[in-house]
């Protein structure tokens, strides 16, 4: 309840909607119009009518971080209470962080709250807010999230981001695994100084000179005071200014990688060469793509950027609610996925992601709401039934060209929403 509240005299008082029917509501939406929502979850609950607009004055009371708060009690319950479970990388948690802009309700205050982005289609400033996850890429959690303005800091929300995720996982470590946006020499620097470790692609355009004085591929080098470059930390990290400035160096390792296309891709690390080969960084970056997956799944089957007010605190509860209710289907899934016979197929067969999504939007309220322990096991043992009948192949080797401005059918038969 006090972590319900934004205020001190909010929910003091007995009211149709308490905190808890307000949680329910968020992690039971479906897409529809507010109004059918509501109608639909009041029925649902058996609570007496209540009208639109007092609902939403209701929600506005409610502090999104508890959402914020129920989902990190579960990931810390995961990772310290079922260590046995938790899958790892040569016992480490492998993590991605990447970023994507949300489109949000485009009115005044989502442009000021969130800052806006010009569309070059209509010349008009649209508001979007950046949202920047952590996910875990083997037990495909999305750990924690920063939502801000458009233009913030990625750098800045991934330390965030990073600080909050290492306090979930408990005793195991974490690899970031991370795309070129994230490579920088002040996350170098403080990863270096907090030993937390990390695979980061290197754009072409970066380091230049360090690069083309190696000898081999996989190298450790150093990072060394560059007057160009350390004049620009003086203001906003006169800490690592200091440190340069002192004839200090950033030693960290890079590895450049021969694509079959003849292309070179490469990797900074602070890990090891005794504890990692330069073919096992390679395959620690090649499974950053899991996290464009996770966004993929979020978008399209969790309809994340389905926001219902432009309300601040309103989007926030909309954007953290669903990242909750899509861990609640990777705990399913990852359990049932075990319980998959693979020997019956000829490819290695996954749970239908976007049946399971419309079948817990479907269940999970009334597993929520059923307070007797056995009528609850009825229904949850019904859901993992339900899923596990839609089940789809995992193609090897699967290759997708990239075609830019390609114009896609947004209502494409083969890509309909289960809920």
């Amino acid at each position: 309840m006090i972590k319900s509240r934004k205020k001190e005299t909010d929910f003091i008082r007995e009211r149709k909607i308490t905190p808890k029917d307000l949680i329910y509501y968020n992690l039971n939406r479906k897409g529809l119009s507010s109004k059918m929502e509501i109608e639909e979850f009041i029925d649902i609950c058996k609570i007496d009518e209540i009208s639109t607009p007092g609902f939403f004055k209701q929600r506005e009371k409610l502090n999104p971080k508890v959402i914020e708060y129920l989902n990190n009690e579960s990931m810390k319950l995961f990772y310290n209470n079922f260590k046995k479970e938790v899958k790892t990388y040569k016992g480490y948690v492998l993590v991605s962080e990447d970023g994507s802009d949300f489109e949000i309700p485009n009115t005044i205050k989502t442009r000021t709250d969130f800052e806006s982005k010009n569309s070059r289609a209509s010349k008009e400033n649209i508001a979007r807010a950046h949202v920047s996850m952590t996910y875990d890429i083997l037990n495909k959690f999305v750990l924690t999230t920063e939502v801000d303005r458009y233009r913030a800091s990625e750098l800045e929300m991934m330390r965030k981001n990073l600080i909050k995720a290492k306090k979930l996982v408990g005793d195991f470590k974490i690899i970031r695994i991370m795309d070129r946006a994230y490579a920088s020499i002040p996350d170098y620097y403080y990863s270096n100084k907090e030993d937390d470790k990390f695979v980061v692609r290197l754009s072409s355009n970066s380091l230049t000179k360090i690069r083309s004085e190696m000898t081999k591929n996989d190298e450790v080098v150093r990072v060394e005071n560059d007057w160009g470059r350390t004049s620009k930390y003086k203001q906003k990290y006169p800490e690592i200014y200091d440190f340069f400035i002192q004839r200090n160096y950033i030693e960290i390792r890079i590895v450049n990688i021969i694509l079959n296309t003849g292309e070179i891709e490469t990797l900074v690390t602070n890990l090891s060469k005794e504890e990692f080969s330069t073919e096992e960084i390679c395959e620690l970056y090649g499974m950053r793509w899991g996290i464009e997956t996770n966004y993929h799944y979020l978008k399209e089957s969790m309809k994340i950027t389905n926001i219902t007010s432009s309300k601040k605190d309103i989007i926030l509860q909309d954007i953290l609610s669903t990242i909750y209710v899509f861990n609640m289907l990777q705990g399913i899934q990852n359990d049932l996925e075990s319980e998959i016979d693979q020997d019956k197929y000829k490819n290695k067969m996954k749970i239908n992601i976007n049946m399971a999504t419309g079948y817990i939007k479907k269940y999970l309220i009334f597993i929520l709401l059923e307070e007797e322990h056995q009528k609850r096991k009825q229904l949850m043992d019904l859901l993992d039934n339900r899923i596990l009948k839609h089940i789809v192949p995992i193609k090897p080797n699967r290759k997708y060209s990239h075609i830019g401005h390609k114009v896609d059918n947004r209502y494409s038969i083969n890509k309909r929403k289960a809920y």
